[in-house]
């Protein structure tokens, strides 16, 4: 079995998803250099685009994480099951990549280190400043239907995080500071056994200065600079018009009969529109209210990381609270009227796309039946 395992456990808005494209483009040359990135099933059944081992994991710990069901869980046991198998057929080092594993509690972790039952297991985490997660994470929670405003996003927040750390440690719906709250999240992981804790710090660009510092804490560092970069963004988020238009058009949608999947479509036409254009505003950041309430927060987590036994990947600068360098203007009433434009031809767009192929399907029953 692999003696060495290494859990690349996020966090989320931390160029993962980058990374896990990286290893997987990679995954020979990896192999050739010590490290195996196993092949997880729900990959050979098609039905992910980025290569990482999150939902198997859901086959183990289930509705450890919030947002998984006992029927969800139980659809992926046979997942998790034969990526263990995979991970214990064959020796040597295993790299396995889940950002949603930075969300679990103690008694999880304990459960996944027992099953994985390697002599050393080693975890990395990357990260980036508050100041530039948290705006994306909204971004991102509006991108997947919801409607809360920002200002009502951090109000809940800080609210969560000021209930202190026995609160973040326990309740199950603490996770979001269960995975930000970097002090808190390395010495969770060193207090429940894992073998070596890492951080790896990102400025968010450029995005190879990231992969050579995670193949630094991967043990890999002549492996600087993989054969294959991928040379398309792995994701690419709102601006602050786009998010607005989105989060109106979820409201409304929500009072409509319209089921979860055809309000998905409705989204992920939007987003591609959205995406498609040249100019389209400023990032979202965060209000300036705010922004010394991150910049505390940023400094306190700090603090807490640096009394952890954690190693530390790169510089702790990029985890401070860049004020300055944050552009806060609003965005105008014109760049969200634009914005509302690409929605609305996104849709007509559908809809024309929905005619044409019910008029296809009427002549098609015409010929079948004359």
């Amino acid at each position: 079995m692999a003696a060495r395992i290494i859990l690349h456990i996020g966090v989320q808005k931390s160029g993962t998803t980058f990374l896990q494209h990286v290893l997987q483009a990679n995954a020979d040359a990896l192999v050739k250099a010590g490290v195996r990135y196993p092949v997880s099933p729900d990959w050979a059944r098609g039905k992910r685009t980025v290569a990482n081992h999150e939902w198997a994991s859901y086959g183990l710990l289930g509705t450890e994480f919030p947002w998984v069901s006992h029927d969800r869980a139980s659809e992926e046991t046979s997942s998790w099951q034969t990526l263990l198998d995979d991970v214990k057929s064959r020796p040597g080092t295993a790299l396995l990549s889940a950002e949603a594993l930075s969300v679990i509690r103690t008694p999880a972790i304990h459960r996944l280190l027992d099953a994985l039952g390697a002599d050393e297991v080693e975890v990395v985490i990357t990260a980036r400043s508050l100041g530039w997660a948290l705006p994306s994470l909204w971004q991102q929670h509006i991108r997947n239907g919801r409607s809360v405003s920002f200002e009502r996003y951090l109000t809940g927040l800080a609210a969560e995080r000021e209930k202190g750390r026995d609160h973040i440690e326990t309740d199950r719906s603490a996770h979001l500071w269960r995975a930000f709250h970097l002090g808190g999240l390395a010495q969770r992981w060193s207090d429940a056994g894992a073998t070596r804790v890492s951080v790896v710090t990102t400025p968010g660009k450029p995005p190879h200065l990231l992969w050579q510092r995670f193949a630094e804490a991967i043990g890999l560092p002549s492996f600087a600079e993989p054969p294959t970069m991928p040379t398309d963004r792995a994701h690419t988020g709102l601006t602050a018009p786009e998010t607005l238009v989105l989060s109106s058009m979820n409201a409304a949608i929500r009072q409509t009969s319209w089921s979860g999947q055809n309000a998905d479509l409705i989204r992920q036409a939007v987003t591609a529109r959205f995406q498609s254009r040249a100019k389209r505003g400023n990032k979202v950041a965060a209000p300036p209210q705010w922004q010394d309430r991150l910049a505390e927060w940023a400094e306190e987590d700090l603090a807490t990381l640096q009394n952890t036994p954690a190693h530390i990947v790169g510089d702790l600068e990029d985890l401070r609270y860049a004020q300055s360098t944050e552009s806060t203007a609003p965005p105008t009433h014109e760049e969200i009227a634009q914005a509302g434009a690409e929605a609305a031809l996104a849709l007509a767009a559908m809809a024309l796309q929905e005619t044409r192929i019910q008029r296809n399907v009427r002549r098609l029953r015409h010929r079948l039946t004359t």
